[in-house]
Parts: structure tokens; sequence; C-alpha cells
């Protein structure tokens, strides 16, 4: 994809991605995005090695499962994912809206090299990654820090 721009929109696996605050904005101290995740195409579990995360749920609900606890979140709450811990998520609601903060920008990089704009204000994910998506993200992943586990893994 190349050089995300602020409040812009764009498809990122299975989630439409708009970038708040970018790593040029922080001093590449931290990053911060709008995420719409849709049911059925959460991320598997994953660790983040050089970065803490936080969500801020917006509108919708999931329950988010941080080694082995589960943690069940709405509209207003919070919740705070260390660097080094498994975790995913699973919507209980057809879309959730929540506001992604990470304390470094590598996954901001991740994005940024995936991502494609969305062609229309409504477009959202339909269908998951592709395997060529997925062997990209591993390839990233392993640059910036982004640990996927296999499918059989929980957390």
């Amino acid at each position: 994809m190349g050089q995300l721009q602020r409040l812009e929109n764009y498809l990122f696996m299975g989630a439409r991605v708009k970038p708040l605050l970018l790593s040029e904005d922080t001093g590449g101290n931290f990053s911060v995005f709008e995420f719409t995740e849709v049911q059925g195409l959460e991320p598997p579990v994953h660790i983040h090695e050089n970065e803490d995360e936080m969500w801020r749920i917006i509108e919708g609900e999931a329950t988010f499962r941080l080694e082995n606890k589960e943690i069940h979140a709405g509209p207003g709450d919070a919740v705070f994912v260390p660097q080094g811990k498994p975790h995913t998520f699973k919507l209980k609601t057809k879309t959730m809206t929540a506001i992604l903060s990470l304390t470094s920008t590598d996954f901001e990089n991740i994005v940024s090299e995936l991502a494609v704009q969305v062609q229309s204000k409504d477009e959202m994910p339909s269908s998951p990654p592709t395997k060529e998506q997925l062997e990209k993200l591993l390839e990233l992943g392993k640059k910036y820090g982004l640990t996927i586990r296999p499918p059989e893994h929980t957390v």
C-alpha cells in the first residue's frame, strides 16, 4: 500500500481502519486508529512483541481473550493488552467500532504496508484475508514484532 493518510479509511485484513494519529504526528512514539471490526473476520491469536495496546469500545460488543482471561467489553469500556501477551477477541455483535492506541509504531508499519484505501464511504471487509495477504502479514510480523499463532493455538 504505502503511506497512510490521517482520517482516510482503509481495509486492513478483516477490518475497516481510519488512522487518527500516526507516528509522524507523535514523534514516532505511538499510533491511534479507529477500527471497525466485522463479526467472523476477527484476528487470530497474536502477540505484539514491542507495543502495548489499548482498545476503547465505541459501538458493539466483544469478548477479548488475554492469556487465560476473558474480558467482556461494550461501549465505553477499555481493554488494555500489555506487550508480549497472546490475545484475540470475538465479536458479540455484527460489528464493533473502537479506538485502538498503540505505544509503538510497529503495527502502524504493518497496516501501512497491507491496507488498501476504501473505494466508497460505506465499504467494509466482506471476506477473510487471502492466502497472499496472510503470508505478507507473517513476513511483516517477523520484521515488526507481531507473532501470529497457528489456528490450533488458543490464548
